[in-house]
C-alpha cells in the first residue's frame, strides 16, 4: 500500500493519462500530512511539477467566496435569507425564461420568490451556466469572445431558468455572491480576501490577478486538453493567458493559487480554528441547505449522465447528496472512504478538494486538464482519496 499510490501516479504521468498533479492531505491534528508533486507542470516545457506551481483553480474559488459572504453575515451586513435586490439590481431585474414562441421570441415571466444570499450560495437562485442550457444559449444568440475580459454584471446578467428556491442548477450564482460581497464591503474581492482570508492564514499566492503577483505567472502550470476521440493530451496555453487577463474578480471561478496555499484554507475549516469563521458558522457549512424541491431537482440532475459529466469525482448513486455552504454535501458514509456530511467540490480543470469533519481529514488534488469531468483524472482522484483514508486509518492502528 505504501508505494502503490505513488507508483500509480508515476505511471499515469509517464503513459500520458495525466501530465502531472499535486496531492495534499492533512488530518485535524496535523500529525498526518501528505504532500507530493508528480509529472510535469506543462506538456510544452516539460518542467517538473512542483508543490508551489500556480494553478487556475476555477470553481474552487467558490469556497473562498462563500467564506467571504459568511463573514459578511457574521458582521451583520446581511443575513442568509435577505433579498439581495438592493445590492444586485442587475440580477434582480432578470425575469424567468420559459420558452420561445412560434415567432422565435423569448417568453419571459416575472419571478415571485426573492433571490437570497442562501440561494446564491447553493445554486438554487434560478441561474445556470450558459453552456449547460441550450435555452439560454438560444436567448443570448451570441457569446462574449472573452467573458473574462467583460465585467461580471454584463457577462452574467442573464434570465433565470426557474423560480428561486424551487430548483437546482450549477450556475453563476456564486459569482454574483462575490459581487454582493464587494458592494457590501466597498472593496474588490481581491482586496477583501487579501485582508480577511489570505492574510489571516499568511497566504501570499492566491489571487484573481496572477500577473500582478511576483513569481506566480512564472510558476503557472500549462493547461492540457484531452482529445475526445484519441484520449491524447495536448498542451493549450491560450486559455490560461486569456483568463489571467481578467479585469474583474469572478468569485465563482476566477482565482489562481498554489496548492499549499489553498490547502491552508481547507485545514483551517477542518480544525475549526476560528481564523476565518466562528465555529457555529463553520458548522453550518456542513449542514444541508436546500429546500425539498431544490434537493429533488439536484437528485434528478445528478442521475442524468449528460448533466453529471461536467463534474469530476466519484459519487456512488446510492449516496444522498445536498448542497452545504461551500460545496456538495455527501450525506451518507461509504465504508473505508468518506464519512457522512463530507463537503467536497472541484474546479473546471479537474481540481478536487474535500473536508471530512467526522474522519478529521481534508485533501486536495491539483491538476490542469480539460474538459471538466475528465474520466481518467476522476479515477486518479478517487485512487488518491481512498489511499489517504487508508493511510490515516493505518496510522491510527499503529498508535
Amino acid at each position: 500500500m505504501t508505494s502503490s499510490l505513488e507508483s500509480s501516479f508515476e505511471k499515469a504521468c509517464q503513459d500520458g493519462t495525466i501530465p502531472g498533479a499535486v496531492l495534499m492531505t492533512s488530518d485535524r491534528t496535523g500529525a498526518f500530512n501528505y504532500a507530493h508533486a508528480f509529472g510535469v507542470r506543462s506538456l510544452a516545457t516539460k518542467q517538473p511539477m512542483e508543490l508551489d506551481t500556480t494553478m487556475f483553480t476555477a470553481s474552487c474559488t467558490k469556497l473562498l467566496t462563500t467564506i467571504a459572504a459568511l463573514q459578511c453575515v457574521e458582521r451583520g451586513l446581511i443575513t442568509l435569507d435577505d433579498d439581495t435586490a438592493a445590492q444586485l439590481p442587475e440580477l434582480a431585474s432578470q425575469k424567468i425564461l420559459t420558452s420561445f414562441d412560434e415567432a422565435g421570441e423569448p417568453v419571459l415571466v416575472d419571478r415571485k420568490n426573492p433571490i437570497t444570499l442562501r440561494r446564491l450560495l447553493t445554486h438554487s437562485a434560478g441561474l445556470i451556466y450558459e453552456q449547460m442550457s441550450p435555452l439560454l444559449q438560444r436567448y443570448r444568440r451570441s457569446v462574449f469572445a472573452n467573458a473574462f475580459d467583460t465585467p461580471l454584471v454584463t457577462s452574467m446578467a442573464t434570465p433565470l431558468l426557474y423560480e428561486p428556491g424551487t430548483g437546482w442548477r450549477y450556475s453563476t450564482s456564486i459569482d454574483w455572491a462575490g459581487k454582493l460581497v464587494e458592494r457590501l464591503t466597498e472593496k474588490t474581492l481581491e482586496e477583501y480576501m487579501s485582508t480577511n482570508i489570505w492574510g489571516k492564514l499568511e497566504i501570499t499566492d492566491i489571487t484573481f490577478f496572477p500577473k500582478s503577483k511576483a513569481g506566480m505567472a512564472e510558476r503557472m502550470a500549462g493547461m492540457s486538453v484531452r482529445d475526445s476521440k484519441t484520449g491524447e493530451l495536448k498542451h493549450e496555453m491560450e486559455s490560461i493567458e486569456s483568463m489571467a487577463g481578467a479585469k474583474d474578480c469572478f468569485g465563482g471561478h476566477g482565482s489562481y493559487a498554489s496548492m499549499p496555499s489553498f490547502m491552508k484554507v481547507l485545514q483551517s475549516l477542518l480544525r475549526d480554528d476560528e481564523m476565518l469563521l466562528k465555529r457555529e458558522t463553520t458548522k453550518m457549512m456542513f449542514e444541508p441547505q436546500l429546500t425539498e424541491e431544490s434537493r429533488e431537482a439536484m437528485r434528478v440532475l445528478w442521475e442524468d449522465e449528460a448533466s453529471a459529466r461536467f463534474f469530476v469525482g466519484a459519487f456512488p448513486p446510492q449516496v444522498r447528496k445536498d448542497w452545504g455552504l461551500g460545496g456538495l454535501l455527501v450525506r451518507d458514509a461509504t465504508e473505508g472512504w468518506r464519512r457522512s456530511n463530507t463537503l467536497v467540490w472541484s474546479g473546471l480543470p479537474n481540481l478536487f478538494w474535500f473536508i471530512d469533519r467526522e474522519a478529521g481529514l481534508c485533501g486536495l488534488y491539483g491538476g490542469q486538464v480539460k474538459p471538466p469531468g475528465d474520466v481518467p483524472t476522476g479515477k486518479m482522484i478517487t485512487l488518491f482519496e481512498k489511499a489517504m483514508y487508508e493511510r490515516l486509518e493505518a496510522g491510527k492502528a499503529r498508535i
